[in-house]
């Protein structure tokens, strides 16, 4: 049972692919998938759920101090995880091209400070999961824990189907309880129909993951008139537990490929979060002379 934070050694290229032709794949489920090359491997990313619990996660960061604990095997390995993080806070495509050696290091001492990795290669158990994040609770202060997705994890039946995801749920709903955490459990449906928005009850084996949760949303990418998907998706909120936290709705944004980052309407913002505005005036050498002092 381990946690670990990112390593600079794990970063082990800081480069742009251009590539001359890209493919649209249609897959059964909404997933991750590497493809293996004669060199590395190609993240083939066809949904956007991980991307958009990514975006809410950061942004729940930014905005009140929440530090997140991740068990999340669809980014393995971790470098991709980061240069996702990387260009949702600093707003550029992860690239020397597009980026400075100082943007570089600001997002990676931001995300050592800030997102923790739960990693065990031999126990993908959700027991081994909630252990390792209540002990980044105590020593870390983590305040959200994703696990990415439900689908990965070692489910180890000693009943019913049904039964046991009424146990899995309750264990995951007690942990977020009493140890003041949000839980996001992303988990794929059913096969769909193209175009159908799937609901919580097409998660695949039981009800209870409707019943169960305080918070049900469905991230449905849509479609253009040519069948291709687009980097458009409607946000359903199809379940709130609470009313003085919300309502069902439907909500519709727009994914921004270079930062990663979802927006209403047409503009993208692609600003440095890591800057507060006030700082975006001092000189750059500033930072490097005056680093732990940098107001970000």
């Amino acid at each position: 049972m381990e946690a670990f934070t990112l390593n600079p050694e794990d970063i082990v290229s800081f480069e742009e692919i251009e590539y001359e032709e890209t493919f649209d794949l249609t897959i059964e489920n909404n997933s991750n998938y590497y493809l293996a090359t004669n060199t590395s491997p190609i993240l083939v990313h066809n949904s956007g759920k991980s991307e958009f619990v990514d975006y809410v996660v950061t942004r729940l960061n930014l905005l009140h101090g929440w530090k997140a604990a991740y068990f999340t095997p669809e980014n393995y390995p971790l470098k991709f995880h980061y240069a996702k993080l990387f260009e949702k806070l600093i707003g550029k495509k992860f690239s020397n091209q597009k980026s400075s050696e100082l943007e570089f290091d600001m997002a990676y001492d931001y995300v050592r400070d800030n997102f923790f990795y739960i990693l065990n290669e031999e126990d993908f158990t959700v027991k081994m999961i909630l252990e390792s994040a209540k002990i980044l609770v105590r020593t870390r202060g983590i305040k959200i824990v994703v696990i990415d997705p439900y689908n990965k994890l070692d489910h180890q039946y000693k009943d019913s189907e049904t039964q046991y995801i009424s146990r899995f749920l309750d264990e995951i709903i007690n942990f977020a309880k009493f140890n003041d955490v949000l839980v996001f459990l992303i988990a794929h449906p059913r096969k769909m129909t193209r175009g159908e928005v799937p609901t919580l009850y097409d998660i695949s084996g039981s009800a209870h993951f409707y019943n169960k949760t305080d918070y049900g949303i469905t991230v449905h990418r849509k479609v253009g008139e040519d069948g291709i998907m687009i980097n458009e998706v409607d946000i359903y909120f199809q379940k709130i537990k609470y009313k003085h936290l919300g309502n069902q709705a439907v909500i519709n944004l727009k994914y921004d490929y270079i930062t990663g980052r979802f927006n209403p309407g047409l503009g993208c913002d692609q600003s440095n979060w890591l800057i507060k505005e006030e700082a975006e005036q001092i000189p750059i050498d500033y930072y490097e002379t005056k680093k732990e002092d940098a107001p970000f």
